[in-house]
């Protein structure tokens, strides 16, 4: 019988298919009707031999990854016993002169006298998004060592990392307030300019009243309104008028 199945199995490259909320079977080719039958009636034994299939390449999926992930362990421990793992504070220069500082654990290397990445997730990366007065009191050290090709860093006891990330939270907390503050002043002074550019275009059309006389609103150039005119910019002007309307007039230059 399993024979039998396992041949169905393999013919018509059947799987597990679920329709409807309904366990069933997805069946290619064109079995004959005599086939048809004997799918229908082996059903059963056929979905437990997927199902079978199915639990036992999980199996060893969760087998592979399990060895994968001793193997790394071991390597991590291999790792730890041997590097020189050190917690730093990063200042990185790229070639357009962006600055970014971090925190990270670095490999250090006496040969080289040098900064390297450490492996194996140990990394451990902090981005800091402000400058503050640790960060600059630790780069005037004379300990620096270059870390890759872009940056130097600067080893930092577990008391200069506290306070580097409290003085983040207080620089944040800072730019956020003097943002706001910008942001306000800014509109207060769009809010002003407005004011005054509304009431100096009302004074004009006041002006235009009281003297039944345009008055001029604004004065600029502008590509030529006609195709049919040799000339390459129009002067456009808005007047006030004693009615309160407003009137355009454009002229053409050669």
């Amino acid at each position: 019988m399993k024979t039998k199945i396992n041949g169905l199995i393999k013919k018509f490259k059947i799987e597990l298919a679920t329709k409807n909320g309904q366990e069933g079977l997805l069946v290619r080719g064109k079995p004959s009707a005599a086939e048809v039958a004997e799918l229908k009636a082996l059903k059963p034994e056929i979905m437990a031999e997927l199902k079978r299939r199915a639990a036992e390449r999980k199996a060893e999926i969760e087998v592979a990854r399990a060895e994968a992930a001793a193997r790394l362990e071991q390597k991590k421990r291999e790792y730890l016993a041997t590097a020189d793992l050190r917690r730093c504070l990063i200042y990185r220069q790229d070639e357009f002169l962006n600055v970014t500082w971090s925190i990270e654990t670095l490999a250090y290397s006496a040969e080289q006298d040098r900064y390297f990445r450490a492996e194996y997730g140990l990394s451990n990366y902090v981005a800091l998004e402000h400058v503050t007065a640790t960060m600059e009191k630790i780069s005037q050290r004379g300990d620096s060592k270059f870390y890759g090709l872009e940056c130097v860093a600067w080893e930092i006891t577990d008391e200069e990392e506290a306070a580097l990330l409290a003085e983040q939270v207080t620089a944040k907390e800072k730019a956020e307030k003097e943002a706001a503050e910008a942001a306000e002043k800014k509109a207060a002074e769009e809010a002003a300019q407005k004011a005054a550019a509304e009431a100096e275009r009302q004074a004009k059309f006041d002006k235009a009243r009281k003297t039944g006389r345009p008055v001029l609103l604004e004065k600029w150039t502008e590509p030529c309104s006609d195709p049919h005119e040799e000339c390459s910019l129009d002067i456009v002007q808005q007047y006030a008028m004693p009615d309160g309307s407003v009137k355009v007039e454009r002229n053409h230059t050669w």
